[in-house]
């Protein structure tokens, strides 16, 4: 390096260099409100992203439930017409019971038996 000739710097050197430096401070500050900008589009989207997952999953919840329902339902009429159906197999019956709780299940069909066979006119 000493056997480099010595240069002296322009008389304009200190301006240019502090113009070059005001340039970089412009450019820095422009760059901030990009940086700023593109933080709170990322941080808008994350938002988005858990309400939407949160709505999904309140939807499939609802589905669930609504399935679950469904099929108890049909559970529900399926027993609703096994009884029917048993109730009208079943043999009519009739049962007496007292204070007592004593109780008397007797069939129609063979209970009831004609008094009698005259006809008092």
């Amino acid at each position: 390096m000493r056997a480099l000739p010595r240069v002296k710097a322009s008389p304009a050197f200190k301006s240019e260099v502090f113009r070059a430096l005001r340039t970089d401070r412009a450019m820095h500050t422009e760059r901030r409100p990009a940086f700023m900008w593109r933080v709170a589009a990322s941080f808008a989207m994350v938002v988005l992203l858990i309400a939407v997952t949160q709505i999904g999953m309140m939807q499939y919840r609802r589905q669930q439930q609504l399935e679950t329902l469904r099929a108890e339902q049909q559970q529900i009429q399926a027993e609703l017409a096994k009884v029917k159906k048993s109730v009208g197999d079943a043999e009519p019956v009739v049962v007496l019971e007292n204070d007592k709780g004593n109780r008397v299940v007797m069939d129609i069909d063979s209970a009831v038996q004609p008094a009698s066979y005259r006809t008092f006119d």
